[in-house]
């Protein structure tokens, strides 16, 4: 069953989103879950009390030029973003305090208003200060599941967005405001085609050159109330075409995080699911059900040095930055237990299926 988003009301791309979700859901074996592929201790990886709860997505942005490596980090109440960088002295992420990130940086809509309920962080192209937050609402308001771009360059301690990609219309109805969009990650359009990517809009092999405002990649985003991820054309001029569903194998989604060196999309659930993470990719299995579509390869549980608490964010370091072939690997802790809301373990740096 197959549909291109803009040729069908809404109502009609709703049913057919659902049907697609239940049918690729049913068709997934049962998810077995192994110990975590490293028996590094988890430890913490900020200063006491640094941002009072509500720590949401996370991104880790690689050293990049003259440019020291950063965590980018979302807070959902207040909405704010934040630029951390390591300190040796304290062993832990520390807020940048150059160019106006000391405090974090508030964010607002193109027109200056609101608060964005942020969940979740992305960048797209390593080289460019554009970063992407995904939305569920304005905060305590009615439900609005945006895409939010800003540009970081500046100074200003205030950031508009320089594009909004409102994608209510698009996605299931929820019951709650707190049920929304809550993570993004962005995936390469060259991943996508090497490994024969279906756009369900089409039936086909997914082209990039369909979507000629959109970029070099595709974003997926997560909804929390179904664990379902959705990918999406962002165009430049604000308009998106969805170009695909994906069951996470999750009852709910809290972060989604692609690591680039092992094509690998890791979609994580926080203490509802155990804090358990399934790695998808994409079926290239000649003659399988499931050709061209994302699957999950990979499902782990959780470090056991680490408990059952409100992670709603991860990140993972890139494989230039391995030693012993180990990278780190970020969590955020929404509730900031015991007064710490960032954590670090890691994993190995070479594929893991």
């Amino acid at each position: 069953m197959l549909f291109r988003t803009k040729s069908f009301s809404t109502s009609t791309k709703l049913l057919l989103a659902c049907i697609l979700g239940l049918l690729s859901a049913q068709s997934m074996a049962a998810i077995t879950y192994s110990t975590w592929p490293s028996s590094t201790a988890v430890v913490t990886a900020d200063g006491t009390k640094q941002f009072g709860g509500n720590l949401s997505g996370l991104f880790y942005e690689p050293a990049f030029g003259a440019q020291q490596a950063v965590l980018w980090a979302v807070q959902n109440s207040p909405s704010k973003l934040y630029n951390m960088v390591w300190s040796s002295a304290s062993n832990t992420f520390i807020k940048n305090t150059a160019n106006g990130w000391g405090s974090g940086k508030t964010l607002r809509y193109p027109n200056g208003t609101g608060a964005p309920d942020a969940e979740g962080v992305t960048k797209a192209e390593p080289s460019s200060t554009a970063i992407y937050v995904a939305t569920e609402r304005d905060g305590s308001g009615s439900n609005r599941f945006s895409v939010l771009r800003y540009d970081t360059s500046g100074t200003a301690t205030t950031l508009n967005a320089t594009h909004e990609w409102n994608l209510t219309t698009d996605l299931p109805t929820v019951s709650s405001t707190n049920l929304g969009l809550e993570s993004i990650a962005w995936v390469p359009d060259n991943y996508l085609q090497t490994n024969g990517f279906i756009d369900e809009g089409t039936g086909l092999a997914y082209n990039p050159n369909d979507f000629p405002l959109h970029g070099t990649g595709l974003f997926f985003v997560g909804l929390e109330k179904n664990g379902q991820i959705y990918a999406y054309a962002l165009n430049s001029d604000s308009t998106y075409e969805r170009v695909a569903t994906i069951a996470s194998g999750h009852s709910q989604i809290m972060d989604l995080a692609f690591d680039r060196d092992n094509a690998v999309l890791w979609a994580y659930c926080d203490n509802n699911c155990s804090n358990r993470s399934h790695l998808l990719a994409i079926d290239t299995t000649v003659g399988s059900a499931t050709l061209g579509k994302f699957i999950i390869r990979k499902a782990y549980n959780r470090p056991s040095s680490m408990s059952n608490i409100n992670n709603e964010g991860i990140a993972i370091a890139p494989n230039s930055e391995c030693v012993s072939n180990l990278k780190q690997f970020f969590w955020a802790d929404d509730a900031e237990t015991s007064s710490h809301a960032i954590r670090r373990g890691k994993i190995p740096c070479g594929p893991l299926f």
